[in-house]
């Protein structure tokens, strides 16, 4: 009785010993395969979002920037074009004018007559005779007499052949401000950058910052015309155009 006892009790322990390390698998349950992955906050990816929208805003704004500089230098080329197209049509004019007449069909050449002491022609009338004095002058009296084709001739003339004249700023104020009274909003857009660009310390500058932002606000960019005048309260706080701006930026 007492061996079997002892054969019962060491089957009992061996029993134990067994089953103790499956409790301790069981404590610790495998981990699901289905279960979720933990993934960054939705903020951090609206604000990279955000982040990528202002880059993006950002090079735009330079590459409208860039546009419009070239668009003020093609319209100040095709100007110069049509302007020297134009005097030379007038130098042709006059030299045809200077020419002999044919001899009638069917006569035949007079005979040669006794030579004479040669007179010099008289010198074709130059493009560069007119100063800019005068050129100003011609512009602001037809602008008085409402000619406003012949008054932006004149002053482009003057920005053309004088480019560096303390008279070029107004002349080519005033020819953006003609293209404006005659509802050529873009092409008055494009004289006034071209002149902001030519003379960027000039006196006419902050009236001419707040001529583009009209312009601007008639081709629909309302956001860059008040862009534009807060620029001239900023730089100019003193000046009229200041006041102007101020005003425009209330309505």
């Amino acid at each position: 009785m007492a061996l079997g006892a002892t054969c019962v009790a060491l089957a009992l322990a061996g029993c134990g010993s067994l089953t103790t390390p499956q409790t301790t698998a069981e404590a610790k349950p495998p981990v699901a395969s289905g279960a979720p992955v933990e993934r960054p906050s939705a903020a951090s990816d609206q604000t990279r979002l955000n982040e990528q929208v202002s880059r993006i805003a950002s090079e735009l704004g330079e590459l409208q920037n860039g546009v419009a500089k070239l668009i003020a230098s093609v319209r100040q080329q095709d100007d110069q074009l049509t302007y020297l197209r134009r005097r030379v049509e007038e130098l042709e004019s006059v030299n045809r004018s200077r020419l002999p007449a044919p001899p009638p069909s069917g006569f035949a050449p007079a005979p040669p007559t006794t030579p004479q002491t040669a007179v010099p022609p008289t010198p074709l009338p130059s493009t560069t005779t007119t100063s800019a004095d005068d050129l100003y002058r011609a512009g602001s009296e037809k602008l008085r007499a409402k000619d406003l084709d012949a008054a932006m001739l004149s002053f482009y003339n003057l920005v053309v052949t004088y480019p560096n004249h303390p008279l070029r700023e107004s002349a080519q104020f005033l020819v953006a401000d003609i293209l404006y009274t005659e509802k050529d909003v873009k092409g008055a857009l494009a004289e006034f950058e071209a002149l902001i660009s030519a003379v960027p310390r000039g006196e006419k500058v902050p009236e001419a910052l707040v001529k583009i932002g009209l312009c601007q606000k008639d081709l629909g960019e309302a956001e860059r015309a008040k862009q534009t005048w807060q620029r001239v309260v900023r730089d100019y706080p003193a000046s009229v155009a200041a006041r102007q701006a101020r005003v425009l930026l209330k309505n």
